[in-house]
C-alpha cells in the first residue's frame, strides 16, 4: 500500500499533465482522472496511473472535482494530496513536508480574501462561472448563519488524511457543488464549518511556494 497518492484531473484538455517527481521519504501512488479528451500522450503519462471517467453530460468543471472531494475512491493510501493540474511539482520533498501540515488537512489561505461572501461577489463576474448561480450561493449561506471573514483557502492543494471526520467534509462539499455552482472555494468554508474541520496553512501561497510551480492554461 502506498503511504499517499499525488492526484489531479484533467477534464475537456483544460490543462496538461506534468511529470511525476519521485519523492523522498514517503511511497507515493501519482494518480491522473481524465475523461480521455484528450488522453495525455505516453511520455506525459509516465508515472501515473491513469484512470479515464467519461463525464456523460455533466459539466466538465464538475465531473473533476469527484477525485478532489473523494479521492480515497481512488487509492488505498491512508493519506492524500490533491494537485490541481495547472501545479508542477519541482521538489522531491513536497510529499513529506505538505504531509506534515495536514492535522488532518492542510491547504494555502487565499492570497487575497478572507470571507466565502467575498468570493461569491468576484466569481460572479469572472466569465469561468456565467450561469452560475454564485451569488445565491452566497446568500442561502448567509441565511444559513455562516459568519463574514470566517475563512478562506485556495482550493488547488489539499493535503489530508482520510479520517472519518475528512470522509465526511468530502461529502459535505460534494453536495454543495451537486447542489449549487462549481466554484468549489465559495462551498468549502461552509462544508468545513458543517463538518467542524478548517484547514492549517501551508506555507506560501499557492503562487509563491518552496514545492511548486503555477503553470495556468490561459484558461484559468
Amino acid at each position: 500500500m502506498p503511504d499517499v497518492a499525488i492526484l489531479t484531473a484533467i477534464f475537456a484538455g483544460y490543462d496538461t499533465l506534468k511529470p511525476v517527481v519521485p519523492q523522498l521519504g514517503v511511497d507515493v501512488e501519482w494518480i491522473c482522472v481524465t475523461d480521455g479528451a484528450p488522453l495525455p500522450d505516453a511520455e506525459a503519462a509516465k508515472g501515473w496511473t491513469m484512470v479515464c471517467e467519461p463525464h456523460e453530460g455533466a459539466h466538465p468543471n464538475r465531473a473533476a472535482k469527484r477525485p478532489k472531494f473523494r479521492p480515497w475512491e481512488y487509492t488505498d493510501a491512508p493519506a492524500s494530496i490533491w494537485l490541481d493540474a495547472s501545479f508542477r511539482v519541482v521538489s522531491d520533498q513536497f510529499a513529506v513536508e505538505a504531509l506534515a501540515h495536514a492535522e488532518p488537512i492542510s491547504q494555502f489561505v487565499h492570497p487575497w480574501r478572507d470571507c466565502l461572501f467575498a468570493e461569491a461577489a468576484e466569481s460572479a463576474l469572472l466569465p469561468k462561472y456565467a450561469g452560475e448561480p454564485v451569488i445565491e450561493q452566497g446568500a442561502y449561506y448567509r441565511a444559513r448563519g455562516h459568519p463574514e471573514h470566517w475563512g478562506l483557502w485556495a482550493a488547488g492543494v489539499i493535503a489530508r488524511r482520510h479520517t472519518g471526520g475528512v470522509r465526511e467534509l468530502g461529502a459535505a462539499w460534494a453536495h454543495e457543488v451537486n447542489v449549487w455552482s462549481f466554484q468549489d472555494q465559495v462551498s468549502q468554508p461552509y462544508a468545513l464549518r458543517e463538518t467542524g474541520l478548517r484547514p492549517a496553512g501551508l506555507p506560501g501561497t499557492h503562487f509563491a511556494n518552496a514545492w511548486l510551480k503555477y503553470e495556468g492554461s490561459g484558461r484559468h
